[in-house]
């Protein structure tokens, strides 16, 4: 016999699961592989180049969503539109986080790897995830 747990409940304890998971993880890594040095200063241009185009090409477009979203939910409010516009929002962090410009404009160098910037996409999109799997679960 199966227990239903509340869909809050459900969201709460896969979300608490999966960020054990995730801190286990960061803990049990040994060393932090880091890349080799690599003299080749256009190569790393050419990457900062097309991550800025497409994220930009993310942010344009998840901004044109976040719009239809907020004029859906204006018309029709219930928790599945909110559900959208909150994914949406999310996404839209998201591309702005992982824009390579972003973290030179708050003072940490370019293409490190390193700082906030290394984790902050990656939260933008969990935070989406856990909207929809709480969606899928009402």
């Amino acid at each position: 016999m199966t227990r239903d747990l509340a869909p809050l409940t459900k969201t709460a304890v896969v979300a608490a699961v999966a960020g054990i998971c995730g801190a286990v993880a960061g803990i049990a890594l040994p060393v932090v592989p880091m890349p080799p040095p690599i003299d080749h200063h256009a190569i790393l241009e050419t990457f900062a180049r097309v991550q800025f185009a497409v994220s930009t090409f993310n942010l344009v477009l998840l901004a044109a969503l976040v719009v239809a979203y907020v004029r859906l939910y204006r018309g029709l409010p219930n928790k599945y539109t909110l559900s959208l516009l909150l994914t949406s929002v999310a996404l839209f962090l998201y591309a702005l986080s992982s824009n390579p410009l972003v973290p030179m404009a708050f003072g940490f160098p370019p293409i490190t790897g390193l700082g906030p910037f290394t984790f902050l996409p990656n939260f933008f999109v969990g935070v989406a995830v856990v909207v929809l799997f709480y969606q899928s679960q009402t």
